[in-house]
């Protein structure tokens, strides 16, 4: 079983994890809420090539209680986090084990962005925003159940039950095509003669 994570990606902080810790310590007093200890990921290099950072938050998600949920503020977390550093700024919640994800994704001076529900229609959004493939969130996030429902989502498609499209149909047969098939029309006629004769 997977715990709830909540991750932030950062655009270009450079590593800065001090004045990410004091931006979550204000955001928490103004809600209420124990400051969480946060750290930098081993993310993948495809997002560090795509230049965001990528910071765990540890032991705010899951406490018991409603009140006692930053994820609840992530909204908060995000915007405070995009004007300290002038920059984009993307949080995800994510609870595998139940199938739901929320992301809010905040750049300076722009409204934020703000999506929950299915884990998979969330975490594809996510990698819209942060302009990378699902399948590196998914990897992030871990392996299964994500790499699952990013198989289905493969094999059968966002529009399965629709009706799949039907295949363009051939080009019409141009001169040099209907000279060939004739050529070969003949070449076959030829071939039936040539055989029918060895037979004798």
């Amino acid at each position: 079983m997977s715990h709830p994570r909540l991750i932030l990606f950062l655009s270009d902080v450079e590593g800065n994890l001090t004045a990410l810790r004091q931006t979550l310590r204000r955001v928490c007093e103004e809600v209420g809420q124990p400051t969480p200890e946060v750290k930098w990921s081993q993310s993948a290099s495809a997002l560090s090539d795509a230049g965001w950072h990528v910071a765990e938050v540890q032991g705010a998600a899951g406490r018991k209680g409603k009140d006692a949920l930053l994820e609840e503020h992530l909204d908060k977390v995000v915007q405070a986090l995009s004007q300290d550093f002038r920059d984009r700024v993307l949080g995800l919640y994510a609870d595998r084990d139940n199938s739901y994800a929320r992301v809010c994704f905040s750049a300076p001076g722009r409204p934020s962005k703000t999506l929950e529900g299915e884990f998979l229609d969330v975490l594809r959004q996510s990698a819209k925003w942060l302009e990378v493939e699902t399948t590196v969130l998914a990897r992030l996030l871990g392996n299964n159940p994500a790499r699952n429902l990013l198989a289905a989502a493969v094999d059968f498609g966002e529009d399965m039950g629709k009706g799949a499209e039907k295949p363009a149909p051939p080009p019409e047969p141009d001169e040099d095509d209907r000279f060939v098939e004739a050529k070969l029309s003949e070449a076959r006629e030829l071939m039936q003669q040539y055989l029918s004769l060895q037979r004798k």
